[in-house]
């Protein structure tokens, strides 16, 4: 069990893909621009669509869709397509719960148990802790049965509870002590949505759109735990066999449309869609602090040690990663896989939404642009032992 966990905890790495895989890198001319060597990219890790912006310093290297938006229809990926942005949903509640702090409404020292009744360890675990990943909490995802049971049911309801209760069914819900170590669990999230909806007697869409959507002009952003999606939007695909889907590994030949797969899996951990254009505007402002206090801004970027093995440099914050000195965060969901990093030392922003879940061999497409561009742009390789020769 401790292997498969640490594998869905690396999962959720700023740009870091886990497990084993037989990752190669793709073959460049030696005079490719950074335009051909995504397209290229692209293909090698059978991606059907993506969109993706790249600056520097004030200044568009790449702002462009590559592909399809659609295999079946063929229709041409474009920079309004709507993509689900899955953990990137984590900065945005963080922030929004910030918000919140700031107006005096909570604390981050209050514990969970001041709001939400039956969490394991709920006396000891703070609303700090939930937002940093250190409550110790079982990660749902990662419990054994639940997988199998999202991947029998992809397009079901399910309720924030639900998804509480499947966390709850194994070791007692609890993973480590609180406060001991950070650890990525979704459930802090579910349950930080859950502490927002109780304070301000309204559903988290409404809080979030209020507190961040608005103010910031997002006008293709929203959050929801509904399969249907704003249009346009790409469609999302998972590889699989002749028979179907394989849920959550990159796994088979055959891609398969699993748009549908309900993002009620997820709630205040992932439910969230945009476009990229939204994406920068979001990110820019989120680590601008553009919405906080100083005070609360300085706390959202203080970065505590993931301890995270193979030599990787991972932090968090609150709501905030950072891979290698580079901050920002990704997300996976069946059908899609995302990323925004911001290397404030360099002026570099790369931001990727990709509409499928990995390659067959286990390649995450946001995390393959990421680099392929970072070494192209700075000469250096950010890619983990994992992906040899990237």
């Amino acid at each position: 069990m401790m292997r498969s966990l640490v594998c869905v905890l690396l999962g959720a790495v700023l740009l870091v893909v886990a497990g084993c895989n037989d990752s190669h890198p793709p073959v460049f001319a030696e005079n490719a621009t950074l335009d051909e060597k995504i397209e290229i990219t692209r293909e090698h890790v059978k991606c059907p669509g993506m969109v993706v912006g790249v600056y520097r310093n004030g200044s568009t290297l790449v702002e462009k869709a590559y592909g399809l938006a659609d295999i079946d229809t063929g229709e041409t990926l474009t920079l309004n397509h709507h993509f689900r942005i899955a953990s990137m949903t984590k900065p945005v509640v963080a922030t929004a719960l910030l918000t919140m702090v700031d107006e005096g409404k909570l604390s981050l020292d209050d514990t969970i148990d001041a709001y939400i009744q039956g969490v394991p360890n709920g006396e000891q675990i703070t609303l700090r802790m939930l937002v940093q990943h250190m409550s110790g909490l079982m990660n749902y995802i990662g419990v054994p049965s639940v997988k199998k049971a999202f991947a029998a049911e992809p397009q079901r309801h399910w309720s924030q509870q639900e998804l509480l209760d499947m966390a709850y069914s194994y070791r007692g819900g609890v993973w480590q002590k609180p406060g001991h170590k950070f650890s990525y669990s979704n459930t802090n999230y579910v349950l930080l949505g859950m502490v927002m909806e109780k304070i301000e007697g309204k559903p988290l869409a409404d809080i979030l759109a209020a507190r961040v959507m608005k103010p910031l002009g997002l006008k293709h952003t929203q959050y929801t735990t509904d399969i249907a999606m704003p249009k346009p939007f790409a469609q999302g695909y998972q590889y699989g066999d002749e028979d179907g889907p394989i849920y959550w590994r990159g796994k088979g030949v055959v891609p398969h449309n699993v748009t549908n797969t309900s993002p009620s899996m997820w709630h205040g951990a992932g439910a969230m869609v945009s476009t990229l254009g939204d994406v920068k505007r979001l990110f820019d402002a989120i680590i601008a602090g553009e919405l906080l206090s100083k005070s609360s801004h300085a706390e959202q970027m203080n970065l505590i040690d993931g301890d995270y093995p193979m030599g990787i440099d991972y932090r968090y914050g609150l709501g905030l990663m950072s891979y290698e000195g580079v901050i920002g965060h990704n997300g996976t969901v069946p059908g899609y896989q995302v990323g925004a990093s911001y290397d404030l030392e360099r002026g570099i922003t790369i931001i990727v939404l990709a509409n499928t879940y990995a390659s067959p061999r286990y390649e995450e497409p946001a995390n393959a642009i990421f680099y392929i561009t970072m070494k192209h742009l700075t000469g250096q390789s950010f890619a983990p032992p994992t992906w040899s020769g990237w």
